[in-house]
């Protein structure tokens, strides 16, 4: 696609990810597909429409900042790039032009062990990428620790522990399509040696590693407050809140409620903390950092992005999703980070749908 096409005439997401529906529609349903009958996929989106925000006027926003941090890193946005695999099926390059794209956007990104190019080739090709790695526990602990001190050496700001994908899930889009992403693309990073040891590993995982690396470790996948809590007992860093984009298990829990509930009773805790799951506009953004969440990830949008353009695709995502976040702040009354409360919600409707 012609670059001057692109940048002029996409515009939201929505008409990216229609676009990119129309491109290719066997990948497509392989990037939108999720657990089972995809309910919970759904859940996430229909949660936040439920969620009503409460404008200000006359405020002073001014020109809105929402500068934010990651740990001692401060940021130009609440935004960072969640990690997704198989990316070269949609683009030669994969992870490497997608991280392009966020780095050209000032954006955090985050690969992992399931992604098709290799740590060291991203960094190669980036010397200036902000990077989080993303460890599927798919080996033995040896083998993990193998993947930290990758990490340290590629100089990444953090780790992620995934720990809701210990199986792939049976997902109806993929199974009636006929598409496997596994076989399709061009890879550089080694296969996960046994995804079966992550069905053995109990909280003593997380201590183990908080002690053998000064990275964060942050813990992505955790929905209840008792989960949040074993890992932050077992020396968890950051807690990230995940159902996978609905891809994993077909719980019916969303992102959003789960954010609400950890937040209400991890009260005395303050943990960096970053949410994902349906984010496909602004006001989406306002509503979990009203919740509580320090940061969002940006998923599946990133990959339209890509699929249509390269990293230049990838990097007008974010630019699209800031600028609506931009006004969205000035027309809403948000002039900082710090004006994002509960306070600014209605969540009765909300409420309502988890008997709270």
């Amino acid at each position: 696609m012609d670059k001057k096409i692109f940048m002029k005439n996409f515009v939201t997401i929505r008409q990216c990810k229609n676009s990119f529906k129309k491109k290719n529609l066997k990948i497509y349903n392989w990037v939108s597909a999720a657990a089972e009958n995809g309910y919970t996929k759904d859940v996430n989106s229909q949660d936040l429409e439920n969620i009503i925000i409460k404008p200000k006027l006359l405020s002073k926003t001014g020109y809105p900042n929402f500068k934010g941090s990651f740990f001692n890193l401060k940021t130009d946005s609440p935004i960072l790039l969640a990690p997704m695999g198989h990316q070269t099926q949609f683009h030669r390059d994969g992870e490497i032009e997608t991280c392009k794209g966020a780095t050209k956007s000032n954006i955090i990104s985050s690969f992992g062990t399931q992604s098709r190019m290799s740590l060291s080739d991203i960094r190669k090709n980036n010397k200036k990428a902000k990077l989080v790695w993303t460890i599927f526990p798919f080996g033995d602990l040896r083998w993990i620790k193998n993947q930290i001190k990758d990490a340290e050496k590629n100089n990444v700001l953090a780790i992620a522990l995934c720990l809701d994908a210990n199986v792939r899930s049976c997902r109806y889009k993929d199974l009636e399509s006929f598409y496997d992403a596994r076989k399709i693309g061009r890879r550089s990073n080694p296969i996960s040696p046994n995804p079966e040891k992550s069905y053995f590993y109990d909280w003593s995982l997380i201590k183990n590693l908080s002690k053998f690396t000064k990275l964060p470790i942050i813990l992505k996948g955790i929905l209840t407050s008792e989960d949040a809590i074993r890992g932050i007992e077992n020396g968890a860093k950051g807690l990230w809140i995940s159902n996978h984009g609905g891809r994993m298990f077909n719980s019916g829990y969303s992102t959003s409620y789960a954010l609400y509930d950890i937040k209400k009773k991890l009260k005395k805790h303050k943990i960096l903390t970053i949410v994902d799951g349906g984010i496909e506009k602004g006001t989406d953004i306002i509503k979990y950092l009203c919740l509580g969440s320090d940061l969002v990830a940006i998923g599946r949008p990133a990959i339209y992005g890509l699929n249509l353009n390269g990293s230049l695709g990838v990097s007008k995502i974010f630019e699209i999703l800031k600028n609506e976040l931009k006004t969205a702040m000035i027309n809403g009354g948000f002039n900082n980070l710090k004006s994002f409360n509960q306070d600014r919600l209605l969540l009765g409707k909300f409420k309502n749908q988890y008997g709270i």
